[in-house]
């Protein structure tokens, strides 16, 4: 039942960490396993189907790893996460790193949909359309990925506590957050890990399957698209944190690895599993005393370790963080804590280091007068950047056309306790306005560290009696599709006038208000520039290839044939030629310009290689400009824009980040630390 190579002596048991991996025969499970073999761990990869097992083993052999053996494991069967436990007690006396991550994903697929000569879909909405749900189905799913975890995990707490470090790591998902449940009671409940028992989670689990099988999901407020795969995740990561208020000596955390190529989503996701597994195995080789019972994932990151971050930057600067000798002390624990390779960014607080929290340093303490502007920043995304900036410790300019608009959310801002944020008016389509804002920075500050052009118009109209008539599904509702919502399309419409003023202000707005700060933002030590772009301003969006060429060569694209395209563009608009000469036909004027602002964005790097220039996508973010009907919080948004304006996420010049995650389409990659 279970190949080894060799058996491990007692002196290499006590000096090597054992871990195990679940579901571990392909995709992320096998590159764990692989991970982990390459920091020096003993792994026992665990499969349900024993040849296949084998011949992952063999395979990882075959690369030179030699510390890795065998057992075959179905999560469900309780007589062989019995034997399996039997197994390790007997060989090893210890666990010291358990990764659940054994799940399925509770489909089927209706083959007549998909056709009789295609055995998997091509792509999300093949996916999506042949999807099938039973209660079968649905039940399996909760076995496996919910009581399947739990199952192993208890056979295996004896072991892990004979560890001196133990750390358990549940592979959870995207849809393991709250967010992807519609019920509010339902959440409250969920989040409340003081009141919350694994009794009442099993309670919530059977009423999630007694109302499926009833037909009330949607009237009981579970989700109803992929229900039983994200019930499972999210119950996964509230049993987490139950877990790891159970065991304190433990460091237990659950992961999304993201949207990883793999079995599971029939191969339609986006990152390697080279990438998926990073997360995993970071969580496995914590040190002593790290953070347990939170969700991780790459793309969030507390405020709090922002401060910390920069307060690191400045101790290498200057020799010192501006902290006391005790603050110090925590903070470069926590330092050592981000250094690790590939560390990921927390999805919550760090428990751990509240202590330093609640002293009296504040990030202005640190930051040293740095000033920001954000354009378009009276409402929406860009008040959000102003508010996070501003509680960072940064001296906010928050601007906006409408000086009373503008002035209306700068009292918002001191009602919130904010006081470090003042307002300019400034029109981006205006050059005496945008040259009477530059001539303020420059008599009252003499510099600019942070410009976020985040100004920027839909060029769409809609009728609004027919949008609340209108109402998405659930799946549309929790769902970025990098377009424009099909539910959406048939109420919108579009001008040459609207476009013409869409291009003015997203794409020739962002560069005047740019040139006419870079030389404020070269009297900086660290000028930051992050033009906010979309999921629409992505080259995939011009059909044209062509036009997608000349725009992805950055090398011999220049700011004139920029202008010369945008004006092509338009005459193209005018004459209705869009769809013969590969522009967009929906949204066409926003996804060009985004698509202009992009490529702008790398120019203006390879121009000025002393700043630090990138464009962000926010994500589908709930603003005026979607008429909000995006599924992120401007909270979400503002995430983006901000983790790149304090210079805490290393990245090179000229990225397009998605969701902080770098766009494919471009060359750069994002650096973990």
């Amino acid at each position: 039942m279970e190949g080894t190579t060799h058996k491990p002596t007692s002196q290499r048991i006590r000096s090597f960490r054992i871990a195990l991996v679940t579901g571990a025969n392909k995709g992320i499970g096998l590159e764990t396993c692989r991970q982990l073999l390459s920091k020096g761990a003993t792994v026992i990869l665990t499969a349900r189907d024993e040849q296949r097992g084998l011949a992952a083993v063999r395979s990882l052999q075959a690369s030179g790893a030699s510390d890795v053996l065998f057992h075959q494991l179905d999560v469900a069967d309780s007589a062989s996460v019995s034997s399996l436990a039997g197994f390790i007690h007997d060989q090893f006396g210890k666990l010291d790193v358990l990764v659940n991550n054994a799940a399925v994903h509770g489909v089927g697929l209706d083959p007549q949909i998909l056709g009789s000569s295609v055995q998997e879909p091509h792509n999300l909405t093949d996916l999506r359309n042949a999807i099938i749900e039973t209660y079968d189905l649905a039940e399996e799913c909760l076995n496996i990925n919910y009581y399947g975890t739990k199952r192993v995990t208890e056979a295996l707490l004896p072991l892990l506590q004979s560890s001196q470090s133990p750390r358990i790591v549940n592979l959870s998902s995207l849809y393991g957050k709250l967010r992807y449940i519609p019920d509010d009671k339902i959440k409250e409940e969920m989040r409340n890990v003081d009141v919350l028992s694994e009794d009442r989670l099993d309670e919530m689990l059977q009423s999630f399957l007694n109302d499926f099988k009833g037909g009330k999901l949607q009237e009981n407020g579970w989700p109803t698209r992929t229900s039983a795969y994200m019930v499972s995740k999210v119950a996964v990561s509230a049993y987490t944190r139950i877990l790891a208020k159970k065991y304190p000596k433990f460091c237990i955390n659950c992961v999304d690895p993201g949207f990883v190529k793999t079995d599971i989503n029939y191969n339609l996701g986006e990152l390697p599993v080279e990438v998926g597994a990073q997360g995993p195995v970071f969580l496995a080789m914590l040190p002593d005393g790290s953070p347990s019972g939170h969700f991780y994932d790459l793309e969030e990151m507390s405020s709090f370790e922002a401060t910390a971050i920069l307060a690191h930057q400045l101790r290498e600067k200057n020799g010192k963080s501006n902290c006391t000798s005790h603050q110090d002390t925590v903070l470069l624990s926590h330092i050592q804590f981000m250094k690790l390779p590939n560390s990921l960014k927390l999805d919550c607080q760090l428990a751990k280091l509240r202590t330093w929290r609640d002293m009296d340093i504040k990030p202005s303490d640190m930051r040293g007068g740095m000033i920001a502007v954000v354009t378009g920043a009276n409402k929406g995304i860009g008040l959000e950047v102003c508010r996070r900036l501003a509680f960072n410790g940064v001296k906010v300019i928050l601007t906006a056309r409408d000086e009373t608009k503008g002035m209306e959310a700068l009292e918002k801002m001191r009602d919130s306790e904010l006081s470090d944020i003042i307002f300019h008016q400034l029109d981006v389509t205006d050059a005496s306005s945008i040259a009477s804002l530059a001539d303020f920075i420059r008599t009252q500050f003499g510099k600019l560290d942070i410009l976020v052009n985040n100004a920027a118009l839909g060029a769409l109209t809609v009728d609004m009696d027919a949008l609340k008539a209108s109402k998405p599904t659930d799946d549309e509702n929790t769902r970025d599709t990098g377009d424009i919502p099909d539910w959406l399309k048939p109420h919108v419409v579009q001008s040459f006038e609207m476009a013409e003023t869409c291009l003015q202000t997203n794409y020739y707005g962002a560069k005047a208000v740019t040139k006419a700060f870079i030389p404020l933002l070269q009297s900086s030590l660290s000028g930051r520039i992050i033009n906010v772009s979309s999921t629409l301003g992505q080259l995939r969006v011009i059909s044209n290839e062509r036009l997608q060429e000349e725009l992805s060569d950055v090398d011999s694209l220049t700011e004139e044939r920029l202008d010369q395209l945008a004006t092509l563009f338009l005459k193209d608009f005018k004459d209705d030629l869009l769809g013969s000469n590969g522009w967009p036909t929906m949204a066409s004027a926003y996804k060009v310009s985004k698509v202009l602002v992009n490529a702008y964005t790398r120019i203006l790097a390879k121009t000025h290689p002393a700043l630090c220039i990138n464009c962000v996508n926010p994500g589908f973010v709930k603003t005026d400009l979607n008429w909000n009907s995006g599924i992120l919080t401007v909270e979400e948004g503002a995430k983006g824009p901000v983790l790149l304006a304090l210079g805490i996420m290393t990245v090179p010049l000229a990225c397009s980040l998605t969701k902080l995650k770098l766009h494919p389409s471009e060359t750069c990659k994002l650096h973990l630390r």
